[in-house]
């Protein structure tokens, strides 16, 4: 039975929600990748100490559920929140910091490929949309404390 979620795993679920949000309400070729390639997967997510689990579902209607990790799964995702800024905010790639092992993301070659482009357009969706650089800046603010 996972323990209840940290007060940094709620934080982590609230902004991956409100991401998935915005980039819905945007219904750009970001979405539409995002529901292609997120829907029926699922995944376990480490930043720093906080771990969760996500599982998309509902095609079109993506639904998003998240919940505490289970202790025994394994993380499809691992990083830490200075690397995620980095690459938030232009300071480093996604593929330096997987090249380097700052960020570890269990994936088949195609799978890593299909993550780095719904990555490289959420980053260039930032430049037109101001709600994604304030919930970059808000994750830089509040993740530090």
């Amino acid at each position: 039975m996972p323990d209840s979620p940290s007060p940094r795993a709620e934080l982590l679920s609230s902004m991956l929600l409100e991401l998935i949000e915005i980039l819905r309400d945007r219904q750009g070729s970001t979405w539409l990748a995002i529901v292609r390639i997120a829907s029926g997967n699922s995944a376990t997510i480490a930043i720093d100490e906080a771990r969760i689990h996500l599982h998309a579902s509902g095609g079109q209607e993506l639904q998003i559920t998240i919940s505490t990790a289970e202790t025994d799964a394994l993380n499809d995702f691992e990083s830490t929140g200075i690397v995620l800024r980095n690459v938030m905010f232009g300071r480093s790639t996604l593929e330096k910091a997987v090249a380097s092992g700052k960020i570890f993301i269990r994936a088949s070659f195609g799978e890593l490929l299909k993550i780095r482009s719904i990555v490289s357009s959420v980053l260039l969706d930032t430049e037109v949309d101001p709600r994604l650089l304030r919930l970059w800046t808000r994750f830089d603010r509040e993740w530090q404390k």
